[in-house]
């Protein structure tokens, strides 16, 4: 086999978003642009939200400070933005208004969209529920959906006033939710009365009641019904005219914990600016995301690559296509999706692939990819060549295999769309990272040097207490197959 397992064709190296941000950064090559970005973050990240047209409601004083030590930077000092204006709300206000943003495909076959001006609508209405029932910015408000445009307005929603949104996974237990409510101290949760998978009824509203006795903080459920797909009526009587609040680019945006299969749960915060323009970057640069292109990722908003979808397809105007359930059941649906809903970027999980090979080769056009980004555990190079032979070679899309984690947010570790890939290969440091490989006694071992990139904080906040571990324990096993 040739070392390298795809090669981009000139038109796509011409066509991807990274080449035009290498053009504007007059770079000679990928190369020199992640240079450039860790040894000059202050001019690089400038251009970036410039290319995506990224709004700042108020322009930032300082790239980043450095002052208290570089584990603690902080990023657009004296910015303001709202990530639900440039993720939902400046796409209703334009052209593209009428245009499809958001579709959900019940394991049952209902197949329902929503526009962007109704997505904006919707995400107000509930914004508008949660400052009627108190919620204050930087206040906890739990999500607990399966994935759907709901849970990405019930995302939106907590964005629009400055609450932090903590997604759970929607196959918890009881227990395992509850500890996450108590340890955020959240004051409300947005969740569903039920969905299906593997083509039984999941009683998610039982299950919260359940969690929720254990999580004393809680004051109030908001219920999006699965079966109308309507919010209550508490929610669609508000008009849906209060403005997305301007917060400072610090502001917390969202607390995400881990897994907790390796020990306690941790909770990372993440903030307003820097997840936002980190993520648009990785959207956009590593997995060529750009406006128009339909994402669809096999995962749940309870980890990390839930919100990565949200904020990163709606950052730059693409549509989500949402699939409730598993998305190895029935069969090859992931791939029959794909087809149907001409899918252009495809996330997948190693773990997914695996499951699906028994079922043999995908009998779907998978013609419509522009790009695969699989994240969440290594490649072994069987299932690796066998989605590249079966899926990606179709039309002729990159492999792209991302390495980060809840804490980052996004990428450490990436191939580009503008160079050739080896298999199972996790390529290069990614735009704003900084990587090196130290030699021990016991072997090689990789080791991040502390990259420039406005990813992640995790700290104590003015608005949100210092996380700690939730000492939860006994959770059920994390469902690998999703990302």
């Amino acid at each position: 086999m040739p070392e390298f397992v795809w090669t981009p064709t000139p038109e796509q190296v011409e066509q991807a978003n990274v080449t035009r941000l290498i053009r504007r950064l007059d770079c000679a090559d990928y190369h020199e642009l992640q240079r450039l970005s860790v040894q000059d973050p202050a001019r690089f990240w400038p251009e970036v939200v410039d290319d995506l047209g990224i709004e700042f409601s108020q322009p930032w004083e300082h790239v980043l400070d450095t002052s208290r030590g570089i584990e603690w930077t902080t990023w657009f000092v004296g910015g303001r933005l709202n990530v639900a204006w440039n993720c939902v709300h400046k796409w209703a206000r334009g052209e593209r208004a009428d245009d499809e943003a958001a579709v959900f495909l019940g394991e049952d076959g209902v197949r329902a969209s929503l526009t962007w001006a109704q997505v904006s609508r919707a995400v107000t209405k509930l914004a508008e529920a949660l400052v009627a029932a108190g919620i204050e910015p930087g206040d906890r408000v739990g999500i607990f959906m399966p994935m759907s445009p709901a849970a990405a307005i019930a995302s939106h929603a907590c964005a629009h006033v400055g609450a932090v949104q903590v997604p759970i996974f929607s196959g918890f237990a009881p227990a395992a939710i509850a500890a996450r409510l108590r340890d955020a101290e959240a004051k409300a949760v947005l969740a569903a009365n039920w969905s299906l998978r593997r083509g039984k009824r999941i009683d998610m509203a039982g299950i919260l009641e359940e969690a929720v006795g254990e999580a004393p903080s809680v004051e109030q459920v908001f219920t999006w019904d699965r079966a109308t797909g309507d919010w209550s009526e508490a929610v669609r009587a508000h008009p849906a005219t209060l403005a997305p609040l301007e917060v400072d680019s610090e502001h917390p945006y969202l607390l995400a914990y881990t897994s907790g299969t390796t020990g306690k749960p941790k909770g990372a915060v993440h903030v307003h600016g820097g997840f936002l323009v980190s993520i648009a970057r990785e959207a956009a640069y590593q997995t060529n995301i750009d406006a128009g292109d339909h994402v669809l990722f096999a995962t749940d908003m309870g980890w990390i690559m839930g919100p990565w979808t949200v904020v990163g397809a709606g950052v730059v105007g693409a549509k989500i296509v949402f699939t409730e359930g598993a998305p190895d059941w029935p069969d090859d649906r992931i791939w029959r999706t794909v087809e149907s809903e001409r899918v252009t970027m495809l996330g997948v999980s190693p773990t997914l692939v695996r499951a699906l090979i028994p079922n043999g080769e995908p009998e779907a056009d998978m013609s419509s990819l522009h790009a695969i980004a699989t994240t969440g555990e290594p490649w072994n190079r069987g299932p690796y060549l066998w989605l590249h032979e079966h899926v990606a070679s179709q039309a002729h899309a990159p492999i792209v295999n991302l390495s980060g984690g809840t804490e980052v947010g996004a990428c450490f570790l990436s191939v580009t769309p503008v160079l050739p890939t080896k298999p199972v290969s996790l390529g290069f440091p990614a735009l704003g990272e900084d990587m090196s490989a130290l030699g021990s006694p016991f072997g090689m071992s990789a080791r991040t040097s502390v990259g420039e990139t406005p990813s992640i904080v995790t700290r104590s906040d003015s608005t949100v207490r210092q996380i700690r571990s939730s000492g939860q324990s006994g959770a059920p096993s994390v469902n690998t197959i999703l990302a």
